[in-house]
């Protein structure tokens, strides 16, 4: 069953096979998700499950970050990816970064996942954060997350927005409602 959820040491064995996938393919759209969880194995997860809940808490944050929940997309108890859901926009993640954020084991790319698991990820923050609609943004030249953005925008509602630069780097923008599309049945 796929399932997206908090940070365990439950999972960390899949975890570790996914960070080492992560080092031995890595790719140029890798974002910070791939990099805490390499610098998390270092001290064997401790640090990494304290800040992450103290982001979800929004304890001790950095100036300029703002409380953001990770979680790990689980299918039958094995690491697929990890999804952030900020919970608030600030100016900086209004032009670059958005609401969620995601990366999926190399190995695991290209199934489905990152649509499926985005999908839960709106759920989660329609849910649990009361967001009704969510950004995401990808670099231009990603265009996988970017034609996953467009099918469950196209699939939930939303619009495109226009595109940003940051840091010399161009980004698409989608905001995606966080309730699906309910389709009305025409019975005559």
């Amino acid at each position: 069953m796929l399932e997206l959820v908090l940070p365990s040491d439950k999972f960390i064995e899949s975890v570790r096979k996914g960070i080492a996938e992560y080092k031995n393919s890595p790719s140029p759209f890798d974002i910070h998700c791939v990099e805490k969880l390499i610098n998390a194995e270092k001290d064997n997860f401790i640090s990494y499950f304290t800040a992450a809940e103290s982001s979800r808490k929004g304890i001790g944050l950095k100036k300029g970050y703002v409380p953001a929940t990770t979680l790990w997309l689980i299918n039958d108890g094995k690491y697929i990816g990890s999804f952030d859901i900020r919970h608030k926009l600030n100016d900086f993640l209004h032009q670059s970064g958005g609401h969620i954020a995601y990366q999926i084991v190399p190995s695991e790319r290209n199934k489905g996942y990152a649509k499926a698991g985005l999908k839960l990820a709106l759920a989660y923050a329609r849910n649990v954060l009361k967001i009704k609609q969510a950004l995401l943004t990808c670099r231009f030249e990603n265009q996988a997350s970017y034609k996953t953005m467009l099918s469950v925008m196209k699939e939930w509602g939303g619009r495109e927005d226009t595109p940003s630069k940051t840091d010399g780097q161009k980004e698409h923008r989608v905001w995606i409602d966080t309730s699906p599309i309910t389709k009305k049945s025409s019975c005559n």
